[in-house]
């Protein structure tokens, strides 16, 4: 009887650790929205950030799948658990009491942006821009001054093309964007490049992306910390770096 009981713990532990496994295991169902140069569904292997993404998460153990759609559907599909993680988000307070987040993955630089025609290319604080209409993306968050600043002449804007078509059109005098993402979409308009644009000075900030997760999963805390450990892994042996040499960055 003791031995027969002895086999059967045995074999219960056995399975228990074989679920567990499996469940640990799972595909990491990740959303995002296009946002080239760092990531999108045309650019190779999802771009540099969803490279980086899936290599720390695999370091870990755990299998990623990644869906695009527009940015405000990716973030309530994570918020209300049909997908696990938004990857590539700005933090804010806010989304704090919705997601779980990572530690940061990748910096980017955003800023103001006008035309050269517009005849400035710099400003001495955000009051000194009150005369200015400035087109901002729906849904995302900037700096806390920036966000606040009920005094601006804010006009919100779908996407950052047509944030791009809104400026090249003077439909709205500035906008606030990420410098590189903003310069991509100027390049892909025809006839216009960079070369008819100005990055005004100081830039708003050089912001961290993280990735979301969502609280309405069961794992979502162990998930973070995987990931989290899987991404310093990689930054340890030199995976990170080859990434970015291999997109360019």
């Amino acid at each position: 009887m003791i031995y027969s009981k002895k086999i059967f713990l045995v074999i219960y532990l056995t399975l228990l650790v074989a679920i567990s496994q499996n469940v640990w295991s799972q595909k990491v169902r990740m959303v995002t929205t296009d946002w080239e140069p760092y990531y999108a569904s045309t650019l190779e292997s999802g771009g540099v950030v969803a490279e980086l993404v899936r290599a720390a998460f695999l370091r870990g153990g755990h299998e990623t799948s990644l869906s695009w759609y527009p940015w405000i559907r990716a973030m309530k599909m994570a918020q209300y658990g049909s997908a696990d993680v938004v990857m590539g988000a700005y933090y804010s307070s806010e989304r704090a009491e919705i997601y779980n987040f990572s530690e940061p993955i990748f910096s980017v630089d955003v800023g103001l942006i006008a035309l050269k025609s517009l005849g400035i290319d710099r400003y001495d604080g955000l009051r000194s821009l009150e005369s200015y209409t400035i087109g901002l993306m729906r849904g995302w968050v900037y700096t806390e001054e920036f966000d606040t600043a009920d005094f601006l002449k804010k006009q919100i804007l779908v996407n950052q093309v047509f944030a791009v078509r809104m400026l090249f059109a003077k439909r709205v005098d500035i906008v606030a964007a990420s410098i590189l993402v903003f310069k991509r979409e100027a390049k892909l308009l025809a006839h216009r490049n960079d070369q008819d644009i100005v990055v005004l000075s100081p830039l708003l900030d050089s912001k961290p992306l993280y990735l979301m997760f969502s609280k309405a999963i069961p794992n979502s805390l162990e998930l973070v910390k995987s990931f989290n450990e899987g991404m310093a892994s990689i930054r340890t042996d030199g995976t990170f770096q080859e990434i970015l040499d291999k997109h360019g960055f």
